[in-house]
C-alpha cells in the first residue's frame, strides 16, 4: 500500500527504456516465452536473462526494487501457465537465511505468491529447505554448481496435493532445479515442470534424473 502511494507522488521510470511510467514497461518486459533445455523435466522461461529484464532482475533482488515484483511476477505467470497441464502446488526454490536478511525477505517466494494468484493453477506450498550451507553460485562454472548443490536441499512430504510446478527467479545451468526436484521426489512429490522468470543460456543441457539415494536420513545429517 505505502508503495502505491508513492507512486502517486514520485515519479516513476522504466529500469530498461528510462521513460516515466511502470517500473517496467510494457516494450522491455514484454514475455518471450521459450523452453529451457533441461533433460527430463519440462522447463519454461518467461524471458531470457539479458537487457532490461536482467536489470529489473537485478535491481529486484539486490537493490531493493519491490516496485519491480508485479511486473516481474507477471512474467512468471506467463511461464507457469505455459508449463501447467493441471493444477498443482507452487513450490519456489529456498533461499539462504543470508539471503533473505540481505534482501529483507524471500524474493522467490514474493514474486511465486503473485504469480499463483495471477495464474489460478494452484496455491504456494512451501515443503523445501536447505539441509547445509551452499556457496554463492556466481562464478561457479557447471561442475561446481552441480557440486555445490548435490544433496543440499530436502523436502516435506505432501499433504494433499501431490503434483509440484517449482519455480525460480532465474536459472543458468539447472542445478538448483535438478536439487530441488530430487528433494521433492524423494519425499514423494510429482514434479511436473518449472517455470522462472529468466534462463541463461548454456552450452549443453543438464540431467534432471534424482540422484539415488538410500535413505532420507543420509540427507538429514547435514542439516544446518
Amino acid at each position: 500500500m505505502l508503495a502505491d502511494l508513492l507512486d502517486l507522488v514520485l515519479p516513476v521510470s522504466c529500469v530498461g527504456c528510462g521513460r516515466t511510467g511502470p517500473p517496467l514497461c510494457s516494450s522491455c518486459g514484454v514475455p518471450d516465452v521459450h523452453a529451457v533445455a533441461l533433460d527430463g523435466l519440462p522447463v519454461v522461461a518467461a524471458a531470457r536473462y539479458e537487457g532490461a529484464v536482467r536489470t529489473a532482475l537485478l535491481a529486484y533482488k539486490e537493490r531493493g526494487r519491490r516496485d519491480l515484483r508485479r511486473p516481474l511476477a507477471t512474467l512468471l505467470t506467463a511461464a507457469l501457465t505455459d508449463v501447467a497441464g493441471m493444477p498443482a502446488a507452487i513450490v519456489p526454490m529456498p533461499t539462504t537465511a543470508t539471503a533473505r536478511r540481505a534482501r529483507g525477505g524471500d524474493h522467490v517466494l514474493r514474486l511465486a505468491t503473485v504469480a499463483a494468484r495471477e495464474s489460478g493453477i494452484g496455491r504456494v506450498c512451501t515443503p523445501l529447505r536447505l539441509a547445509r550451507a551452499v556457496r554463492d553460485s556466481a562464478g561457479l562454472d557447471i561442475a561446481e554448481r552441480a557440486a555445490n548443490l548435490h544433496l543440499a536441499m530436502v523436502a516435506r512430504a505432501p499433504r494433499r496435493v501431490s503434483t509440484a510446478l517449482v519455480v525460480d527467479d532465474i536459472t543458468t545451468t539447472g542445478a538448483s532445479l535438478i536439487e530441488a526436484t530430487r528433494a521433492l521426489r524423494l519425499a514423494g512429490w510429482r514434479v511436473v515442470g518449472a517455470a522462472v522468470v529468466a534462463a541463461t543460456p548454456r552450452r549443453r543441457p543438464l540431467s534432471a534424473r534424482p540422484v539415488a539415494v538410500t535413505s532420507s536420513r543420509s540427507i538429514h545429517s547435514g542439516l544446518t
